[in-house]
């Protein structure tokens, strides 16, 4: 006998995987729990309190979870002064060693969330007891899980779904290979590739993928993303001899799938792209190891200087978002570039810090160094914008990532004609780079995906290329005979732009909602050609970034486990897959709080990394300051890196 609905439904109006408060009609994702805190009014429980909830609800809700009402109101108080917080880090400490916790605690998306809801609670809160845990607040949980899993599932019927290909890696070694499913209600888990200690075979491998299409239907999938590291899986799979993975894999799926598309992650490929162009251009790598060696003395002298940001866009130290972080501080630098150059700085007292103080103040007194700096950003700029938009924008992207490249690519064309010949063929090489990248990650699906854009498409800068008009044959072609006729008929109407169509009110939608979203409400007429639309319009075109992906279930309640935190870190996508996505809204340039970067600074590592020397050099053509510091300055700079690492 199934479980009674729980009675706070009436008070929502249930819209599958969300639901819209009808006393303050705004629209939430989730299921009974997060309604039940949103009519609570207390505050801190991972969701926005009702304003306008009757009190007999808001007690109703009160009392079946077993909340105070008083308590509803308190402010969080301080309940140890912050000099002795350090008290508080070792309960804590002492906690995590106590029950056998993992130390990235930090990384989970409840510790924060459990900390401050306690903290409003006030001190008079109490834990639930073992009967109330198990009987009440653990079904509600693997209820609304489930829910989660099923409204996900349900959804790649009309949108189709993309599956995310991740590997674990434990001790160095792939010990399996988990396979997510995306559709724009969010993500979970769907099953597992398990790699023996032996290894596997390239035709297991592929029946593990052949297995996760058959279980949510062929006809549903309409892309595979792979993100899995090609040392690891070449190392695990014992008769693979061709010379390129992912166009085996491509081709056995297409094989038997041939609507599938096969992409690699966009993300990782192109932290793989922004890596390779910081280090192939010497001037780049050593600007900006230099700008971040000056943000830490004007952070540690003259903090004034330093702009404040708040916005702390990436948390994870990959090494493109180092490059970020540096790139961030580079900017920092050059917002003040006047007010430095008229500061006396200091000098430490301390013989180890005089070389540092030395180097800052002759850099800062540079014209080479501000020129140089620049260039970095300049070259820089129209990269970092891409990584914002995949970093930042995770969910149905499809129909961005195209008209993305585009733009970068016409920035770097630019840059290239500008430049002199001693720099060409620096910028000759970012342009192959990013050319390969491409090659990589940018499919016909993609180009066709922009095509269908509606906002592209009538924008000024739109035109329809050969790319376009390949991945729109591909899709003709994977149709069902019956449908091939009517969709390339509705195409043309499209190109048309007719007036059915593009109403007046579509017309004002256009920047206003997600193109998937403005073929579901104004594609009526044209059935064919919508359904194709919204389905390729719904897919991503990155893997997601949750440390949970890297952990391997082995059991039911691992699997609950693992599609529950999936549910809480993406519970922001659902909201985000109805808004359209700006590329023009940023400059490119990432934003950190300074607490980020004092935190990749304080990095025993980052000092290893640094070759001070090596940045006395910033060109090999153009090295007059770089090379005028006296050799004592450089050992006392040596000295300050050796007390570092000690």
């Amino acid at each position: 006998m199934g479980r009674e609905r729980d009675r706070f439904w009436e008070y929502v109006e249930d819209l599958g995987g969300y639901f819209l408060c009808k006393f303050c009609e705004r629209r939430f994702s989730g299921g009974i729990t997060r309604i039940k805190s949103h009519l609570s009014g207390i505050r801190g429980r991972d969701i926005e309190i009702c304003p306008k909830v009757p009190e007999d609800v808001q007690l109703a809700v009160l009392e079946a979870i077993g909340a105070s009402t008083s308590a509803s109101n308190k402010k969080a108080k301080t309940v140890v002064d912050k000099k002795e917080k350090s008290v508080v880090d070792k309960i804590l400490a002492k906690f995590i060693i106590s029950n056998s916790i993992s130390l990235d605690l930090s990384r989970s998306p409840y510790l924060i969330d459990l900390l401050k809801s306690m903290a409003e609670f006030g001190p008079t809160y109490k834990f639930p007891n073992l009967l109330v845990l198990s009987t009440q607040l653990f079904p509600d949980i693997n209820e609304e899980a489930e829910e989660h899993i099923g409204t996900v599932k349900e959804l790649s019927i009309k949108t189709g779904c993309t599956l995310v290909l991740s590997n674990v890696v434990k001790n160095s070694k792939l010990v399996c290979i988990n396979i997510l499913v995306y559709t724009p209600a969010g993500l979970v888990y769907v099953e597992k590739i398990t790699v023996p200690e032996e290894g596997m075979t390239f035709s297991k491998f592929i029946d593990g993928i052949y297995s996760a299409i058959e279980s949510l239907g062929p006809e549903n999938v309409v892309q595979c993303i792979i993100n899995i590291t090609d040392d690891y899986i070449l190392e695990s799979i014992t008769d693979f001899i061709d010379n390129s993975f992912f166009l085996s894999v491509q081709a056995m799926i297409l094989r038997k799938y041939p609507w599938i598309y096969l992409s690699a992650c966009a993300s990782r490929e192109f932290g793989i792209l922004l890596v390779s162009t910081y280090m192939e251009v010497p001037w780049i790598h050593k600007t900006t190891q230099l700008a971040i060696v000056i943000y830490k003395y004007l952070y540690e002298h003259v903090i004034k200087f330093c702009p404040s940001k708040e916005h702390a866009r990436n948390k994870e130290y990959s090494f493109a978002s180092q490059i970020a972080i540096e790139c961030f501080a580079l900017d920092s630098i050059l917002e003040v570039e006047k007010e430095l150059q008229a500061l006396q700085l200091p000098i430490a007292s301390e013989s180890c810090e005089e070389g540092v103080a030395e180097i800052v103040y002759n850099a800062i007194n540079s014209n080479e160094f501000w020129s140089r700096g620049k260039k970095v950003v300049q070259v820089l700029q129209p990269l970092l914008k891409v990584l914002d938009f995949i970093d930042d924008q995770y969910g149905s992207t499809s129909g961005y990532l195209y008209e993305a490249m585009k733009k970068a690519e016409v920035a770097i064309e630019q840059q290239c004609d500008d430049e002199d010949d001693d720099d060409r063929v620096h910028y000759e090489a970012i342009k192959k780079e990013f050319k390969e990248w491409q090659s990589r990650v940018v499919r016909p699906i993609h180009a066709a995906a922009a095509f269908l854009n509606p906002a592209y498409f009538c924008s000024e800068n739109f035109t329809e290329d050969a790319e376009m008009q390949e991945g729109l044959q591909i899709l003709t072609l994977f149709l069902p005979t019956a449908e091939q006729e009517a969709f390339s008929k509705q195409l043309q109407i499209y190109r048309m732009k007719m007036s059915d169509l593009f109403t007046d009110t579509a017309m004002k939608m256009l920047n206003t909602i997600h193109p998937r979203k403005w073929w579901e409400c104004f594609g009526d007429h044209y059935p064919v050609l919508q359904n194709r639309a919204v389905q390729v319009l719904s897919q991503p075109c990155a893997a997601p970034t949750c440390h949970c992906c890297n952990f391997e279930p082995n059991d039911s309640v691992d699997t609950l486990r693992m599609n529950t935190i999936l549910m809480e870190h993406f519970s922001t996508l659902k909201s985000r897959n109805w808004e359209p996505v700006d590329l023009d809204r940023t400059s490119g340039l990432p934003e950190y709080a300074h607490e980020i970067v004092k935190s990749y600074l304080e990095k025993k590592d980052w000092w290893d990394d640094i070759n001070y020397r090596d940045l006395l050099v910033i060109n090999e053509t153009n090295d007059r300051f770089y090379s005028s510091l006296e050799p004592n300055v450089l050992d006392e700079l040596l000295e300050f890196n050796n007390t570092r690492k000690s």
